[in-house]
């Protein structure tokens, strides 16, 4: 049986750590999430979305919300690097801020952290399809 319950710390993101995350991620960039079901055919409302990320090897949810009646979350700001560390040759392959996104409702299966890159003044679209409980993936 699968476990469809948030695991919230109930904890502050970052505590001290969180100034030395900011100064390491200038830049911003918007994430939007758009929850449905049966190939994105039906917006689902109340989705738990849970925004995480690792840093220095410790897990922190940044941020939480449930979908609207259209399945969506709107602009979810976080911090990315510079846009400017993306076009140097040399700061491209590290120009990425990598988050974590899990979905849970009841009678669904949960997602269970899918990455999702977000880059500074970029807005990003997540679309996630959940399937209803006791119906495989296979097709």
């Amino acid at each position: 049986m699968t476990d469809n319950t948030p695991k919230l710390s109930g904890e502050t993101p970052f505590k001290p750590e969180y100034q030395e995350y900011i100064d390491e991620n200038k830049g911003r960039g918007s994430l939007k999430i758009q929850a449905s079901v049966a190939q994105d055919a039906f917006p689902i409302k109340d989705v738990f979305v849970d925004v995480s990320m690792i840093y220095k090897g410790k897990r922190y949810s940044l941020y939480n919300d449930t979908t609207d009646s259209s399945g969506i979350i709107n602009e979810i700001v976080l911090p990315s690097k510079l846009s400017a560390e993306s076009r140097d040759p040399q700061t491209a392959p590290d120009s990425e801020a990598q988050y974590l996104i899990s979905a849970y409702h009841p009678g669904f299966e949960a997602i269970v952290d899918c990455p999702v890159n977000i880059y500074d003044r970029i807005e990003t679209i997540l679309p996630i399809s959940l399937n209803p409980l006791g119906i495989g993936t296979e097709r």
